[in-house]
């Protein structure tokens, strides 16, 4: 008969393997300031840095919790694209692809941060305005992996409003003025 511990050591293996959050690959390598305190330093970290499932190792989640742990204030990454997906020119356009500099444009969207991978480590930074991105010295760039929200339309002031309605009110007016000449211009005979 099979010894108990041969089921249950296993058995609990697999659901701690289940329920267990993932390891998360994102590591800060080197003491770095807030990205947010509005300098164009970024943090270094080791690994990789994609839009995969939050389960996935290299998701841009785990680097959010991994920055969150050691960082403050707290920063949360809203995935836009990346510049090596194959739909990125249906977002903005990139130059510098494997150099050590380039530009990049985004125009319908309010960047927040952004991340540079190159080797095997990556550099995040906070999006402070410009267009340019840079490896930090290192070598082998990989991808550009952009966050933030969609722009969206201003709300019209008051005073576009107040023209809206007086521009109804005279097409509502005109529309009156001609049925009602439209009805008096019958005759009975």
């Amino acid at each position: 008969m099979p010894n108990l511990r041969q089921f249950i050591l296993p058995a609990a293996m697999m659901v701690g393997a289940i329920f267990a959050p993932p390891a998360s690959a994102a590591v800060i390598l080197s003491p770095c300031d807030s990205v947010t305190d509005g300098d164009s330093d970024g943090c270094l970290f080791k690994g990789n840095i994609n839009g995969t499932d939050p389960m996935n190792k290299h998701s841009y989640k785990n680097v959010e919790a991994a920055y969150n742990e050691l960082m403050d204030p707290d920063i949360t990454l809203n995935w836009i694209t990346k510049t090596d997906d194959g739909d990125f020119g249906d977002f903005g356009s990139f130059t510098g692809l494997g150099q050590n500099t380039g530009t990049f444009s985004l125009p319908d969207w309010e960047l927040e941060y952004f991340a540079v991978k190159a080797g095997n480590e990556f550099m995040l930074y906070e999006y402070i305005g410009g267009s340019t991105w840079t490896t930090a010295g290192q070598q082998g760039m990989s991808h550009v992996a952009f966050f933030g929200t969609p722009n969206t339309p201003g709300v019209p002031e008051p005073s576009t409003w107040a023209m809206l309605i007086l521009g109804f009110g005279f097409v509502g007016g005109a529309m009156r003025l001609a049925k009602r000449r439209e009805t008096s211009s019958l005759t009975f005979a």
